[in-house]
Order: C-alpha cells, then sequence, then structure tokens
C-alpha cells in the first residue's frame, strides 16, 4: 500500500489538518492522455522512475499521442518487464508501435472500433490503482473524448486521478479535486474519490 498525501490550499479541505491523505495498492499506474498530445522524454522517464520505486507496475494503451510517449520511456526503462501495453486493434501490438513492449488485444473481436476504443479504455481503468493523465489536445487546447471517458471512469471506479494541466476539472461533491505536483515533475490536480477513512483507500475492494 502506498499512501500520498496532498498539502491543503483551500478552504473547503480545511477538515484534513495541512494535508490530505489517501492511500491505492502499488499494483499499476495508467498513463494515459491526449493522441495529439505530447509529454517530453525526460518527464516520462522521472515519473516512470518515481512510481517504480514505489513499487508499481505499469499499464498504457497503443495509440499515438501521450500514449507514445510513454510507451517508448518504458521501453527505454529497467521497468520493461512490468508494462503491458492495452490495444483496441491487433496492428497496435506490433513491435514498431509497441516499441517491444508487451502488447496485447484486451477487446472482444469485430467491433466498431469506437467501441474497440471504449473498451480497451475500460479494460485498463478497472486494473489500474491510479490514472495520470494529460488530457489536452494541443491544438484546440480543449479534453479530447478518450481522456474524459478516461477520468470518469476511473472515478466511477473509485480510482484517484493526476490531472497534468493549469485548469481544473470540475468540482463536485463526489470527488476531491486538490491542486498539487506529482514528484515536483508535473504540476496539475489529484482528483480523489472520498476515502472510506483519512488516508485510507477509495474502495474497501483491499
Amino acid at each position: 500500500m502506498v499512501t500520498f498525501s496532498v498539502p491543503v490550499k483551500t478552504k473547503s479541505q480545511a477538515a484534513f489538518k495541512g494535508c490530505f491523505k489517501f492511500s491505492v495498492q502499488n499494483m499499476s499506474v495508467l498513463f494515459a492522455g491526449s493522441r495529439y498530445g505530447a509529454v517530453p522524454l525526460k518527464t516520462c522517464s522521472l515519473l516512470i522512475e518515481q512510481f517504480h520505486l514505489l513499487g508499481f507496475g505499469f499499464y498504457t494503451g497503443g495509440a499515438p499521442g501521450v500514449d507514445a510517449c510513454f510507451r517508448k520511456a518504458l521501453s527505454l526503462s529497467p521497468c520493461k518487464d512490468r508494462t503491458f501495453v492495452a490495444c483496441a486493434f491487433k496492428s497496435r501490438t506490433k513491435a514498431k508501435n509497441s516499441y517491444g513492449l508487451f502488447a496485447s488485444v484486451v477487446v472482444p473481436k469485430n467491433l466498431h472500433p469506437k467501441a474497440a476504443l471504449y473498451r480497451r479504455t475500460l479494460w485498463m481503468v478497472r486494473r489500474c490503482s491510479l490514472v495520470v493523465l494529460f488530457p489536452k489536445n494541443p491544438y484546440s487546447h480543449f479534453w479530447g473524448k478518450g481522456s474524459t471517458l478516461t477520468l470518469t471512469q476511473a472515478l466511477y471506479n473509485l480510482k484517484p486521478v493526476f490531472v497534468v494541466g493549469s485548469t481544473p476539472p470540475k468540482k463536485s461533491y463526489h470527488y476531491h479535486v486538490l491542486p498539487s505536483d506529482l514528484f515536483a515533475t508535473v504540476q496539475g490536480y489529484w482528483v480523489v474519490p472520498h476515502p472510506i477513512e483519512q488516508g485510507g483507500t477509495c474502495d474497501d475492494e483491499y
């Protein structure tokens, strides 16, 4: 189990006495984001290194953009054997796309492409412990449908999400939104469903 501690910066979180704590199983982290986005290799590598030190394995998708940035960084890291590339289409499992990482189709055959991508996202979200999301399309400056789906499904499944960016997700009484940084590497917001107890997990599954 890994506990994250987030300094409290808003009056609405004052009950947490200076910091908000939540815990997750150190099983796996999902890296996801815009298929048009790009994350510097150094940034990817620093995040991977820190999660690896905490005992996490890794999921990412087979799409271009943010997924591809993390696939490349993971292929160059000591974590190759702890990485799973979840694909919606057989063509995405080829070594030139997966960078030699283990990749597999995780959806039923003969689905419509949009349905396949939807199912692929759900497959990853349900199996990860938390999500690191780079959602903004650098051209439109809006979130893509895939990033929106990742966030909503993670919260439905009571999985914390670190959203990288300068604009906070919409506030809700279903979860906490906390400005923070992640390992002093990227800035953004933790979006965390209410823990069962202070400092505990968001779900009693474990």
